[in-house]
């Protein structure tokens, strides 16, 4: 199994497990979240969708606590989907968690959608948005840092896409704020 694959397959499960201690995985991810989101300006009026929002969507609570804006989780498993739910309902926040896959899902509507690292297949789903996404779309593309490459693959910016900013997490995990091409 490639490595990214099984780091996927064990993260899910590490979060499945996670599920009851939700809180204080918001609350690690908290403070590095919003220092990720300061390059986005999100506003009230603006619709966020989350590719891959997972089983705790902790992004979407995070941003939700901090930031008024519609906020919505896809997933593509149904489990991750009622457990994000039961996460979210707890918090009363305006989320909504919906089972969904990004290759259908409608996008046309969104100003922000952010893509989960992880989130396969990858080149259709920037596909789609590059068709389908909003002009002045802003997309959070993240993505692991360059010298773990050898494990996950190696990754670049999509075709059709150009970076407007970066963020280093302090996860791994670099994030990407891009515009489609005009």
């Amino acid at each position: 199994m490639h490595g990214k694959n099984l780091h996927d397959k064990l993260f899910i499960l590490f979060e499945k497990f996670l599920h009851n201690f939700h809180h204080a995985y918001i609350n690690l991810y908290e403070k590095m979240t919003m220092e990720e989101f300061q390059m986005v300006n999100i506003k009230p009026s603006d619709r966020v969708i989350h590719i891959g929002c997972g089983p705790i969507p902790n992004t979407l609570v995070i941003l939700a606590k901090n930031i008024p804006a519609i906020y919505i989780g896809i997933d593509r498993d149904i489990q991750a989907v009622e457990m994000a739910r039961e996460i979210v309902k707890k918090y009363n926040l305006n989320i909504k968690v919906e089972y969904g896959d990004a290759l259908k899902y409608p996008i046309k509507d969104f100003d922000v959608i952010i893509i989960s690292f992880g989130v396969e297949p990858h080149n259709k789903i920037f596909e789609r948005i590059k068709n389908d996404a909003k002009e002045d779309a802003r997309i959070i593309y993240r993505k692991q840092y360059d010298f773990l490459d050898f494990i996950y693959g190696k990754r670049s910016i999509p075709e059709g896409f150009k970076v407007i900013s970066e963020h280093k997490r302090r996860d791994m995990i670099k994030s990407y704020l891009l515009k489609k091409y005009s």
